[in-house]
């Protein structure tokens, strides 16, 4: 009696099962993109023009008023931006994502999880756009060795990871429990200020006479070890050290596998509830 591949062909099967749903994923992606600029003069234009005025605004505030010494730091706080763009603004997105399109989750039978990452890649779309810009006066006006650069797409990588884990862990939730967007939202200004995008933890006036604070908001804060070290290979032209990449490795793979299971857990009831 001849024996069935059956793990094969489950294999094949799931494999048949994504590819099917590329299309709509592409289609998905583009809608986020286009809706995002739809009616406007300007269009992908204002993923530059907002980042300038807050580059403006923030650099007045932090170079001028509270005396942060770092050269060329407009350029500083865009790469900040940048990362803060890809990261909390995905997430942000991809927590209304699913209640933005009950209609598609409750009448189309399709994987839910596709809602979500299609949001946070057209969030990652306007990132790009941003690291398009930056890069090239990364380059010109660096004091350091562009060698680093080739770590750049490993440490958006494993930042995308945790952007991702995050992302779908919020989206599951915030069907059952709405009040999720509106936390993310309230403590998105507070925590933009605790990580090191417009100052370097060193160059802050008497964090000296706090030498808890310091290791606090370096390590008790996931997203600061990628900002660090996608500030130090873009703006600096320093290898990242391996601390930081270590830990934005282990906190990309555990937020990955932590929302993916909250998201499989959740989805079952998803279009009863919305």
């Amino acid at each position: 009696m001849r024996a069935t591949p059956v793990a094969p062909a489950r294999q094949a099967g799931r494999a048949t099962s994504l590819a099917r749903y590329r299309p709509l994923f592409r289609n998905l992606v583009r809608r986020e993109v286009r809706q995002r600029y739809k009616g406007s003069v300007l269009g992908l234009a204002w993923t530059l023009v907002t980042p300038a005025i807050m580059v403006g605004a923030y650099s007045l505030v932090f170079r001028f008023l509270f005396k942060i010494d770092i050269p060329n730091y407009a350029l500083f706080l865009f790469v900040g931006l940048t990362a803060w763009q890809f990261f909390l603004v995905g997430i942000q997105m991809a927590c209304t994502s699913l209640v933005v399109n009950a209609n598609l989750v409750k009448k189309v039978s399709v994987p839910r999880a596709i809602l979500p990452l299609a949001a946070m890649t057209g969030n990652a779309v306007t990132a790009a756009a941003m690291l398009a810009v930056g890069l090239p006066l990364c380059i010109w006006l660096t004091e350091g060795s562009l060698a680093p650069l080739a770590m750049v797409p490993l440490v958006v990588l494993l930042l995308g990871m945790l952007t991702v884990g995050l992302g779908l862990a919020c989206a599951a939730i915030n069907v059952y429990f709405r009040d999720v967007e509106h936390i993310i939202a309230a403590v998105s200004l507070p925590w933009i200020f605790v990580t090191p995008i417009f100052y370097q933890f060193d160059k802050v006036p008497g964090i000296d006479e706090y030498s808890w604070l310091e290791p606090v908001l370096h390590w008790a804060n996931p997203v600061t070890p990628p900002v660090i070290a996608l500030q130090q290979c873009l703006f600096w032209g320093a290898w990242p050290s391996a601390g930081d990449m270590v830990y934005s490795a282990i906190a990309g793979v555990v937020a990955l596998a932590i929302g993916w299971r909250v998201f499989r857990r959740l989805e079952g009831e998803m279009a009863v509830e919305l």
